[in-house]
């Protein structure tokens, strides 16, 4: 497998949890209740891992947290688009084992749930995007909506800190909802969120 120096990968990563709105990781506070259910999907649009391209696929990791998220004991799942060759596949793997941000969540997993490789269905549209993965999940996001005027709240959170990504448009969710082996949740009217990343970041 090619050194993991040599790789680039750019596209949206849309995520959503159990936390109120805005999510309180993204301020280095505790999750709202306590422990945290959550996700990002990394749709790619141009990558590559050496000479293997990387173009077009999309991954998924799926979490629980005890506590806040730093603080380990996670319970983590991954899912691998389907469509990947045996190299994409492997070069897939190698980067979510070692490069960021992915490694950083399996550094903090006591309990990997393994991976699987399903097909994946994404509508990318912003704060509306849409993510199935057959079987295994669904995702629909949509605005928040302020609960006086009915109007929708549009939110953007700047973080050149961030490390999934620098900058995000926060929003909520009209469906969020995992099912599979040792990890369940539906998320379902809580916090989502729509980034454009690239990585490895400058």
């Amino acid at each position: 497998m090619t050194e993991l120096s040599d790789y680039s990968l750019k596209g949206a990563v849309v995520g959503g949890c159990n936390c109120d709105w805005g999510c309180p990781c993204n301020f280095e506070v505790a999750p709202s209740h306590g422990f945290c259910y959550g996700e990002y999907v990394w749709c790619i649009e141009e990558g590559h891992l050496g000479n293997v391209s990387l173009d077009g696929l999309n991954f998924g990791m799926f979490f629980h947290s005890p506590a806040a998220i730093h603080l380990g004991n996670l319970t983590a799942f991954t899912v691998i688009d389907e469509r990947a060759t045996p190299q994409q596949r492997e070069a897939l793997q190698a980067l979510i084992a070692g490069a960021p941000p992915f490694n950083v969540f399996l550094s903090l997993t006591s309990n990997d749930l393994g991976i699987k490789f399903a097909p994946f269905k994404v509508e990318l549209d912003g704060i509306r995007s849409k993510i199935t993965i057959a079987g295994i999940f669904d995702l629909e996001l949509t605005p928040m909506i302020n609960p006086v005027t009915g109007e929708v709240e549009l939110a953007t959170l700047n973080k050149p800190t961030g490390f999934t990504s620098q900058s995000a448009d926060l929003c909520s969710t009209n469906v969020e909802r995992l099912t599979t082996e040792g990890l369940s949740f539906d998320n379902s009217g809580n916090y989502g969120e729509y980034a454009p990343f690239q990585y490895p970041q400058s």
